[in-house]
């Protein structure tokens, strides 16, 4: 599975770098990574923040079948 691209957030004022982490952790949830912070000039900083794919299962196969089950485009589960 190919990486996914960090978030950055360029000149972030250091009294405002607890609210983007906060924020990130809200929206992202159990996603997130890495935080890495770095000073670019006076109290200015870049933010970068990794976020890692959550492991998802597959469908389960059908029993019987060789081969996992394989849905057309516009066919609908039967219910």
């Amino acid at each position: 599975m190919p990486r996914r691209a960090a978030i950055v957030t360029p000149d972030v004022p250091l009294f405002i770098i607890p609210h983007v982490i906060q924020n990130a952790i809200r929206i992202l949830g159990e996603e997130v990574e890495r935080v890495t912070i770095k000073k670019t000039f006076m109290h200015v900083y870049l933010l970068s923040i990794r976020t890692r794919s959550v492991k998802r299962k597959l469908r389960p196969a059908i029993p019987h079948a060789k081969y996992p089950a394989h849905r057309s485009k516009g066919m609908r589960d039967p219910e």
